[in-house]
């Protein structure tokens, strides 16, 4: 027996006896607008609950309307079973297909088919039907379920109905109650002496009252006052669940059908969506590369293009990979493993306008070109990927920028646990390569980025062939300065990951690292191995002692009381070196200093994620003259990047 109440829905023909059944099992009229009781039709989704025994269903009621399938589809989504409903004296119908081509698209896999108004119809009649019903569903995924003939008037058949769900829930594997919260909102209203409630299956994670939750894509922010389940009072409600809540902070006006609420960055919304892609036999012409559709993606209706990424066009039945373009300016809240349906525009004969659907695979795609074959390779493994190799893919699709632990949860909708059990092995093998972990424990795993290991190989080529170069165009100089090196690699690197470079070119051997310069060890000048002459040791010890604050470089003869022209090829010396750093044209700091203040930059951006101007200024201890342009120093080395007026860690 589940723990929590399983979500039931209903699908089928229009006037085939949807409403009339869950009002005769539950004791619950969903039809509760006023068009709808002076329709007799279903134009809204409807909300109920089932008690049997021990076993709660939230039933949820679509409306078998075609002009009503976007509330249909928001309804099917978080299905756990549905109840495919068929008049036994008009057997199946094109709402009826249509129906059960959503539900199978949006993974549902579990159902029983309920033969309604069996009152209606003689048993010849009906075990004609019945034939009729089996043979329509043969390749579906209701071709094994049971067909119970059924009448809401007199109560036949529906001991039986009641069985065979219980008997399906035991067939149900349990919701993962980790990752991230998710609630497609399905309905937003107001109750007097509460404010703002409202209702959805949750698709992912875990809510609790006192949370505060963001509304997706649009960003504005709430708080859970309180948690209903099936209408009970609850403090929590997890994935699978039907749920109310009501918020404070926000108004009706500001939550509509189809946003998503979450907690604060745990989702990141996108424009462009990777999926598989399944097109419906239903349709009658091939699907181009390019087309305009509907996307419905949870309770969401957007306009969309449709793209086709390994194939020029797909016949009717046929599978492929596609990428999703949104056209709107507010992205769409999905995670891989979401399904989708998308719809066109024009109703086919015997059918309503869906066209097909099937899974993302990715979200904050890059844009596919028509001859990226390595893109579609990288979707084809995406499919079919075990947890740690998607956890491997969507690195290597960060490249040389790295990509952190929340990050990676934002993209995947994976728990910490989940994210670190899946890397670390990877870590292990050599498959990703990961950044050291620096401040204190509070900081957590987003301070390690990891970058895969092709990236990053590619990466250690560039900087070895900079560092050739240099020496090439250079002969004389002692090395290449670690900012100029670091000028030369793409914008995109972090400076975390830069340092690990560094670290790892060193360790094996490839580079050697003196003071601020780096360079190849078996290309030292002779001049590395001379001792400094007593100018250049008194200009060093100068330099040394004078820390953050030197003296000009015009100033230096005088204040050492030497030649101007020797000490300027001293200084020369000194510079090329390493011994001295250049932070800007007038002025130089010894190398061992600025290391000093690296040291204490990173330390600090590692505690607080960035430093104000009063902060550098208590750590510098000097005036703006001097602790502007070492700040300038750290961002050129890509260790800072300045937001206002601030300096945040860059990656």
């Amino acid at each position: 027996m589940q723990a929590y109440p399983i979500v039931l829905g209903t699908a089928g023909h229009i006037d085939h006896g949807k409403t009339a059944l869950v009002k005769v099992l539950t004791g619950i009229d969903t039809d509760r607008l006023k068009v709808e009781k002076e329709r007799g039709i279903t134009t809204e989704l409807g909300f109920a609950h089932l008690d049997l025994g021990d076993q709660r269903f939230g039933v949820v009621d679509v409306p078998g309307h075609e002009r009503f399938i976007k509330a249909m589809v928001a309804g099917a989504g978080g299905l756990d079973l549905v109840c495919l409903v068929i008049a036994a004296d008009e057997g199946i119908m094109p709402q009826t297909r249509e129906h059960l081509d959503i539900c199978e698209l949006l993974g549902v896999r579990r159902g029983v088919v309920a033969l309604t108004k069996r009152d209606l119809v003689d048993d010849e009649w009906l075990e004609l039907v019945t034939d009729d019903v089996r043979s329509g569903l043969a390749r579906s995924f209701l071709a094994d379920a049971r067909i119970i003939p059924v009448s809401a008037k007199t109560g036949a058949g529906l001991d039986d109905l009641r069985a065979e769900f219980i008997r399906l829930t035991n067939q149900i594997p349990a919701r993962n109650p980790d990752g991230a919260f998710r609630l497609p909102l399905d309905r937003v209203f107001t109750i007097r002496g509460f404010g703002t409630v409202v209702t959805g299956t949750v698709q992912g994670g875990t809510v609790r009252i006192g949370d505060t939750v963001v509304v997706y894509p649009r960003g504005k922010s709430a708080k859970v006052r309180g948690i209903e389940v099936h209408g009970e009072a609850a403090e929590t409600s997890q994935a699978g669940m039907r749920c109310a809540l009501n918020l404070s902070g926000i108004s009706r006006d500001d939550l509509r059908r189809g946003d998503i609420l979450g907690h604060a960055d745990a989702i990141v919304p996108s424009h462009i969506i990777d999926a598989r892609f399944r097109y419906l036999k239903t349709s009658k012409a091939p699907l181009k590369r390019r087309s305009r559709v509907l996307f419905h993606h949870t309770t969401a209706q957007l306009m969309a293009s449709l793209v086709l990424v390994d194939a020029e066009q797909l016949q009717p039945g046929q599978e492929g990979l596609i990428q999703i373009r949104l056209d709107i300016a507010e992205p769409v809240a999905a995670l891989p493993g979401d399904h989708f349906i998308t719809r066109g525009f024009v109703i086919q004969e015997h059918y309503g306008t869906t066209l097909g659907g099937g899974e993302i695979l990715r979200v904050q795609a890059p844009k596919a070109k028509r001859s990226a074959k390595e893109a579609a390779d990288t979707l084809r493994r995406m499919a079919d990927a075990a947890k740690p190799e998607r956890v491997a893919l969507e690195i290597k699709g960060a490249a040389v920028a790295g990509i952190d632990l929340g990050e990676l949860g934002r993209r995947l909708g994976y728990s910490p646990e989940q994210l670190r059990n899946a890397i670390e092995p990877l870590v292990a093998e050599g498959t990703v390569i990961q950044t050291h972990r620096a401040g204190n424990a509070s900081t957590g795993s987003e301070n390690v980025i990891y970058c895969h290991a092709e990236p990053f190989a590619q990466l250690e080529k560039q900087a070895l062939a900079h560092v050739d170069e240099f020496r090439a165009r250079h002969p004389h100089k002692e090395g290449m300065s670690r900012q100029e090196l670091n000028a030369r690699l793409p914008r995109s690197l972090p400076g975390r990951l830069y340092e690990a470079l560094v670290e790892t070119l060193v360790r094996r051997g490839a580079l050697e690292v003196q003071a601020d310069l780096v360079r190849r060890p078996n290309l030292k000048s002779d001049r590395t191995r001379t001792e400094l002459s007593g100018l250049e040791k008194e200009i060093a010890r100068a330099f040394h002692n004078w820390g953050i604050k030197p003296e000009r470089p015009k100033q230096v003869p005088a204040a050492l009381g030497k030649d101007p022209k020797a000490v300027r090829v001293a200084f020369d010396r000194l510079l090329s070196m390493g011994i001295l750093v250049k932070v800007k044209p007038d002025l130089f700091v010894e190398a061992n200093t600025i290391d000093g203040l690296r040291k204490k930059l990173v330390a600090h951006l590692d505690e607080h994620g960035q430093i104000t101007p009063a902060e550098w200024k208590a750590i510098t201890g000097a005036s703006r003259k001097y602790s502007i342009p070492l700040a300038e120093y750290f961002d050129g080395e890509k260790i800072t990047l300045r937001v206002g007026d601030v300096r945040k860690r860059r990656g």
